[in-house]
């Protein structure tokens, strides 16, 4: 991995990824919107700060994961154990205690795609697969193949938008109507799905070729180390989970 001056992009992967553990395991812990909101801020400020990301291309991510939470919010509202009565519309009842819930909820799956987002932002594959192997004794064919999909990730996303782009200037000016819009949505899809399958064929073929999976056992050139500070993230990430838990 290249040098860089954010702390996260320096640290190995093992470190990281109890980070990320230990977030989920307290993202789950919580059931009230307060924590998680705190958390939410925490995530974002190591996200731009901590993992170099952009104000531009972190909302662009948040954004995606709203088309999800904005509905599951309105569900887990509309379908959780009412309480006090809060605000009527119709024939729909929602209670404080139901909202508070839903917006938990919410809240927690931001938490969860953020931390991911970091893990995947600033971790390099080859060193994922070197560290999962070395370190923790799996199966290099398992991880390898999780390795691909952090690779795979950001090249389908530029795919994407290429392809969203393309369909701009062929269309010579901004979608009418929903039909349309819904129609330019499909097509993104459809090329990023098909760029998809490409790169799996291509891989497959590489991987064939190479003769991946042969031994039992496979030896790597480069090694990764556990620096002082992934160390020492382990122990607090740890610790605060259990500390919390026992609260």
């Amino acid at each position: 991995m290249k040098r860089s001056r954010y702390l996260l992009q320096a640290l190995d992967p093992l470190s990281k990824l109890i980070a990320v553990f230990s977030i989920a395991v307290l993202a789950m812990h919580w059931d009230t919107p307060v924590p998680l909101c705190i958390m939410l801020l925490l995530l974002t400020t190591t996200a731009v700060f901590g993992a170099g990301m952009s104000w531009s291309r972190l909302s662009s991510r948040m954004m995606f994961i709203t088309v999800f939470g904005l509905p599951l919010f309105l569900i887990t509202a509309l379908t959780s154990p009412a309480g006090e009565e809060y605000m009527e519309w119709g024939v729909l009842r929602m209670s404080q205690d139901s909202l508070l819930y839903a917006a938990a909820i919410t809240l927690r799956m931001f938490c969860m795609f953020l931390s991911s987002l970091i893990y995947i932002e600033t971790t390099d594959p080859q060193d994922f697969v070197v560290m999962m192997t070395t370190r923790l004794k799996l199966p290099y064919r398992i991880v390898f193949g999780v390795s691909m999909a952090l690779t795979f990730l950001p090249l389908l996303e530029d795919e994407g938008r290429n392809a969203a782009e393309a369909r701009k200037i062929r269309l010579g000016r901004k979608p009418k109507g929903l039909w349309e819009r819904l129609s330019i949505w499909r097509g993104n899809l459809v090329a990023v799905f098909a760029g998809a399958i490409r790169r799996v064929e291509q891989t497959a073929g590489s991987m064939e070729s190479k003769g991946f999976g042969a031994y039992a056992k496979r030896t790597f050139l480069r090694e990764v180390r556990i620096s002082a500070g992934g160390y020492m993230l382990m122990v607090l990430s740890i610790a605060a989970v259990a500390g919390i838990w026992l609260l």
